[in-house]
């Protein structure tokens, strides 16, 4: 699965878009930049829900449920 990383102009547009709901005030840039490169950068759910999940534990030994798991069963 290729996750492609935010672009410049859409993490500049989403700064912006958090800078006016904040009021426009000055001094949070940075605060905005980095707030809108995270959010830009989640997987969304739906594309988790697509991934393959690990392969199994060895004979014998029950995994833990994976997070691809634990996301397709509260898509259902």
């Amino acid at each position: 699965m290729n996750i492609r990383q935010p672009t410049h102009q859409q993490i500049a547009a989403r700064a912006y878009e958090l800078h006016v709901q904040r009021g426009r005030m000055d001094g949070y840039d940075m605060d905005d930049w980095l707030q809108a490169e995270y959010e830009l950068m989640q997987l969304p759910v739906h594309k988790i829900a697509e991934l393959d999940p690990p392969a199994s534990s060895p004979a014998g030994h029950k995994p833990p449920r994976s997070l691809v798991q634990l996301v397709r069963a509260t898509l259902l």
